[in-house]
């Protein structure tokens, strides 16, 4: 069918059905697109948004980025990608207008056009030219550290860097001294966006070991090339890291993790440990640093601190029960949300399968600590009585587990238990025996039965093929406690 020729612009009545049509099914979304080529509605799409008087360009602009990967075909790619750069760079330098071409819009329209680059735009051979012009403008706009009036601007901007640095991995590694520089620079709340790109490219750089120098850069800001090795589709010989200038660039990164947020802070970490590694820097510098914010009382931050300790654990040596008895404290704090307390028994029980300790020592302190505070209080909401319960069983296996070991003269650096698994059962009836008097099917009697079964069959071997199961269930004490108690 011959192409209609398309009219000037779509009302936004027919914008609202377009996209309509485009979200209900393929049936109703051919009826536009047999009469209108991609191109087409994308030409009409973008004139639009650039209109002053225009209503829906929000709506417009998620409409272009939800459905770009499937409206343009191979060979309209690059051709796509020219225009909306065109329109970007247009509404991007057009005068700041409350109503038309708001911050909030200019802003939303630069995170699309990534969006849609990264999505459509993932060969960088076909579409370096591309590459290189909406960097550039995305570096034209990050060029102004401490302007006041754009800061929100250049974070989003920063933010989209870092996201095509994600995408294509040192993608900016050539001009890192710069990028660095303007980390130096920058005064506003902006600054953690600057830290964040900054890292993720010195975390590229050395995970990937490229050599580039990152204090004498001789190549400008702008205008920005893809680095050749990238588009060779192989990372440059590599004739070693220059490990001078990456350590004074780690000691400028540690300098300003105070400015971030939590969930920037948990980011940084991730990206800062892996390099840590390479660069061969003493693990206690972090743990000192950053060991403190398990006593703040923000979940990402506690996070950060036992991420640091499962990556570094022989730093941690010796202080184990203060962690874990950090985290106890964390889960009997009544103010705190529920998530939280529920989030730091979780923790604890996968600390305790870290704790280094081939004596059984360490981690037999540890379930002392605890063993005072799981037991479920009467105020304690269902799910975390039903956590607390978990880990009392998970005590008594590890206490059965111990005395087996004993028993079988295998050694150890723990004279025995102190508290019987009977002990844990016991108490752990008393904790649900208020369920009595709650319906069958109710899910306080669930939790009191499934309670019943981590401590019968925790510790045993759930294999069809061993024949000693359940002769080793019939001979266990806490099923011998429960024949005396029925």
């Amino acid at each position: 069918m011959t192409e209609k020729p398309p009219i000037k612009y779509l009302s936004p009545q027919d914008w609202e059905l377009l996209i309509e049509d485009f979200q209900y099914d393929i049936v109703r979304r051919e009826k536009w697109t047999s009469h209108y080529s991609p191109l087409s509605i994308l030409d009409l799409a973008l004139s639009s948004i650039l209109r002053k008087d225009f209503p829906l360009k929000t709506s417009l602009i998620s409409f272009l980025e939800e459905f770009a990967d499937s409206l343009f075909r191979d060979f309209e790619v690059q051709p796509a990608l020219d225009r909306l750069i065109d329109a970007v760079r247009s509404m991007v330098q057009a005068p700041h207008d409350a109503v038309s071409f708001s911050s909030a819009l200019k802003e939303r329209m630069v995170v699309a056009v990534i969006s849609i680059f990264i999505c459509i735009g993932n060969d960088i051979e076909l579409c370096r030219g591309q590459l290189e012009s909406l960097v550039e403008l995305l570096l034209t706009i990050v060029n102004r550290p401490s302007h006041g009036a754009d800061r929100q601007m250049r974070a989003v901007a920063c933010e989209c860097l870092r996201e095509l640095e994600r995408a294509f991995p040192c993608l900016l590694a050539e001009i890192a001294g710069h990028i660095w520089g303007l980390c130096q620079s920058e005064r506003t709340h902006a600054s953690q966006s600057y830290i964040l790109l900054f890292t993720l490219l010195i975390h590229n750089i050395v995970t990937r070991k490229v050599n580039v120098s990152i204090l004498n850069t001789s190549v400008p800001l702008v205008p920005f090339n893809v680095p050749q090795f990238l588009v060779g589709g192989s990372i440059r010989e590599v004739s070693g890291l220059n490990f001078k200038e990456l350590r004074r660039v780690m000691a400028f990164l540690l300098e300003w993790p105070h400015i971030l947020t939590p969930s920037a802070m948990m980011e940084f970490m991730s990206l800062i440990m892996p390099v840590a590694v390479v660069l061969e820097l003493q693990a206690s510098m972090l743990k000192v640093q950053f060991s403190g914010l398990l006593y703040s009382y923000d979940p990402m931050l506690c996070h950060v601190v036992l991420m640091i300790y499962s990556r570094f654990v022989d730093a941690f040596d010796g202080q184990e029960a203060s962690i874990a008895r950090r985290l106890v404290l964390i889960s009997r704090e009544a103010q705190l949300p529920l998530v939280f307390r529920m989030l730091a028994l979780h923790w604890l029980l996968g600390f305790i399968g870290l704790v280094p300790d081939s004596g059984g020592r360490k981690k037999h302190s540890i379930i002392e600590i605890g063993l005072g505070f799981f037991y479920p209080s009467v105020f304690d909401p269902l799910a975390l009585k039903s956590l607390k319960l978990d880990l009392l069983a998970f005590c008594a296996i590890y206490l059965n587990t111990l005395s087996t070991d004993n028993v079988g003269g295998r050694s150890s650096e723990v004279a025995g238990p102190r508290v019987s698994e009977v002990k844990l059962f016991d108490d752990g009836l008393v904790s649900v025996s208020a369920f009595k008097w709650l319906p069958p099917r109710s899910t306080e009697t669930a939790v009191a039965f499934r309670t019943f079964h981590k401590f019968l069959i925790g510790a045993r071997s759930h294999s069809d093929t061993d024949c000693s199961t359940n002769r080793t269930l019939m001979e266990s004490t806490i099923f011998h406690t429960l024949e005396v108690l029925h």
